[in-house]
């Protein structure tokens, strides 16, 4: 079925598999692949927070927004020197009830865009609170395109579904 939204609701388990399948695209490069250089700096397999974010994020929140994709980024405490921001890795989500999104090649379910972020956190800080004060500095281009929408943890599992953050659309 192809069709530009999806209408249908992001469940828990949803989050579960986007947050499995980004897993595992981001090990194929930061694990087994050309990223392993930053194995040195960064624990890849140990990220601050990772998080469902804007129009998916919107639309699990509203119901109403629908999802042509979904960006699922990562967070990861800076250390040094930036992961490589603008890097986009993508899978395919083929979850039939999401359908096809009309024209996108390539893919027989919605594209998943994963992105990394090394963000400035506080000392001790958990995932919401960095990824709130993040968002709310609104320093970078991608901050900034954050913050208009929504924010859905998917890790670490026990916050798994929680909004952290949510711009109703005007």
């Amino acid at each position: 079925m192809e069709i530009e939204r999806s209408l249908e609701p992001i469940t828990l388990d949803d989050l579960a598999d986007l947050y499995a399948g980004s897993v595992r695209r981001l090990g194929e490069y930061f694990v087994d692949g050309a990223g392993k250089k930053w194995g040195r700096l960064y624990d890849i397999g140990n990220p601050l927070g990772v998080a469902l974010c804007q129009g998916a994020a919107l639309h699990y929140q509203d119901k109403a927004n629908g999802v042509k994709d979904f960006d699922v980024w990562f967070f990861y405490p800076f250390n040094q020197t930036h992961l490589p921001y603008r890097t986009i890795w993508n899978w395919d989500y083929r979850n039939p009830k999401f359908g096809h999104r009309a024209g996108e090649v390539g893919y027989t379910g919605r594209r998943v865009d994963v992105l990394v972020r090394s963000i400035h956190a506080e000392c001790g800080a958990g995932p919401v609170d960095s990824i709130q004060s993040y968002l709310s500095s609104a320093k970078s281009s991608s901050a900034r395109a954050l913050s208009k929408k929504a924010v859905v943890l998917l890790s670490p599992e026990p916050l798994r579904g929680k909004v952290v953050w949510y711009r109703k659309k005007t």
